[in-house]
């Protein structure tokens, strides 16, 4: 029998932070620092903020993992935040990832 075939993907997509969760926030398990943030396309999400402290409101660039099943379904988790850009930048990748969002209306795979 031929082996199953996964692909990894890596892809990054635009989010601007709502709260930064330090350790020091909660019981904090693994001790990493988490950050709530709203992405482009109107989801929210949490994932791991790195090492550097975040604002409210600022802009991040999110890496995402993803994995193409057999059935060339994609799977998708953030991992986390790579970027932290300047409120320029981020005005601007913001506002084109928007205009997109606007134009084409995409809805996601598994939710609809």
């Amino acid at each position: 029998m031929e082996k199953e075939r996964q692909d990894a993907l890596h892809f990054y997509h635009i989010g601007r932070v709502i709260k930064f969760l330090s350790p020091k926030d909660g019981r904090n398990l693994d001790r990493k620092s988490k950050v709530v943030v709203e992405m482009w396309d109107n989801n929210i999400i949490t994932c791991e903020a790195g090492s550097t402290p975040l604002k409210d409101d600022d802009y991040v660039i999110v890496r995402f993992n993803g994995l193409v099943q057999p059935n060339n379904n994609i799977f998708m988790s953030a991992d986390q935040i790579t970027d932290v850009l300047s409120k320029s930048a981020g005005d601007d990748v913001w506002s084109s990832y928007k205009n997109f969002l606007d134009k084409v209306k995409p809805t996601h795979p598994l939710t609809g």
